[in-house]
């Protein structure tokens, strides 16, 4: 089937993404990120069709809102996927699961999770899916949770795991009250309900003073904890977006989009990017326009600078005048030709709207209008 280059995208969208994440979700037992990056590499041969590529990765995987394909990335789907399935191990409610996926813990599963049990109980890992788990926990905490999470249990931390064991779990956000002086833990007599005697409250004292010496706590929930933790819909998503966020954030500011203000020789205001992004290029519903719009973005032409980069020629000079080098401005907006081309363009729009506008190329050539 002949298909073009966001043809090629939405498949992978709409028919292998929903296989794997059903796998991804059954069973995470992949140990490492290096399949994930070979099935990464599979879907971009088939989307260059074994050409070489003209957009970085980065750039087709991040969200279409800041200037992206959202061709999906599936080395963050399976860390999505698994960071999905860890929390029934941070809500500590499903007893079932907890228990048979637990049945060998030494320790509280928060134990595991932020106070480095593993060290030392390394059984803890031998497990099919605990081990690969834990790994993806491992990479992406620091990322979620900067500081001390609310969501911690102290007694589930301080309390020796048993099977079927029916236990009081409340949370950092449940026992610790906010004052002038900090956070503190609520009086003996509010709490006392959730607590085994006097012995076990100073215990759980003693553990917040460590926490608050060591990394603190921030003072509102972390986005992982009321999105995900607390979440009940479009949770696998919001993950995904979060570690999408992180993983696209050096390609803010697209290497496109500095060749361009180059080119034109000014600044192209962000604003009117994120415009162009998430309304202007939606302006038509023929998908062969679309990509055309895309394709001019990212600079995807070749042209006889480009050419002779690749192949190393001695001729640069443009296909057209054959008087300057044929850079990509060049090609579409300083030659002479091809300003002519544009002269009529510039004259017929001022007849059909009966309007006079500046005749700027990233109007032409971006959509751009501006104010």
């Amino acid at each position: 089937m002949k298909l073009s280059f966001l043809g090629r995208i939405a498949v992978v969208k709409m028919n292998v993404l929903p296989r794997m994440l059903f796998l991804f979700q059954t069973i995470p037992v992949l140990k490492g990120l290096k399949q994930c990056k070979e099935w990464q590499r599979a879907l971009a041969r088939y989307i260059w069709q074994g050409k070489r590529p003209r957009i970085k990765m980065k750039i087709l995987v991040d969200k279409k809102e800041r200037g992206g394909f959202s061709l999906p990335d599936l080395s963050l789907y399976y860390e999505a996927a698994s960071l999905l399935w860890l929390k029934d191990w941070i809500r500590l409610e499903n007893r079932d699961i907890l228990d048979l996926e637990g049945f060998n813990n030494r320790y509280g599963w928060h134990s595991y999770l932020w106070y480095e049990k593993v060290k030392v109980h390394r059984g803890f890992l031998n497990h099919i899916f605990r081990g690969p788990i834990y790994q993806v926990w491992e990479r992406n905490k620091n990322l979620l949770e900067r500081k001390t999470p609310w969501w911690i249990s102290p007694l589930e931390v301080l309390t020796i795991r048993k099977t079927n064991m029916e236990e009081k779990n409340a949370t950092y956000e449940e026992l610790i009250s906010k004052t002038e002086q900090g956070n503190k833990l609520r009086p003996y007599e509010e709490l006392k309900n959730l607590f085994t005697g006097w012995l076990q409250y100073h215990q759980v004292n003693d553990l917040l003073k460590e926490d608050k010496k060591k990394l603190g706590f921030e003072d509102k929930k972390s986005k992982f904890h009321v999105e995900v933790v607390e979440g009940k819909n479009k949770i696998l998503s919001r993950i995904y977006d979060m570690l999408l966020e992180w993983y696209t954030k050096d390609e803010e500011v697209k290497e496109a989009m500095i060749k361009w203000a180059i080119d034109i020789g000014h600044n192209l205001d962000f604003e009117w990017w994120e415009e162009l992004w998430n309304s202007s290029i939606k302006f038509t519903a023929c998908m062969a326009l679309r990509e055309n719009i895309w394709k001019m973005i990212y600079r995807w032409y070749h042209t006889p600078v480009k050419l002779a980069k690749m192949y190393r020629l001695k001729n640069k000079r443009c296909w057209k005048c054959g008087e300057a080098e044929g850079d990509f401005y060049h090609m579409w907006w300083s030659c002479n030709k091809v300003k002519g081309f544009w002269e009529l363009i510039y004259n017929e729009l001022k007849k059909i709207l009966k309007y006079t506008f500046p005749k700027r190329p990233e109007a032409f050539l971006l959509g751009m209008m501006g104010k």
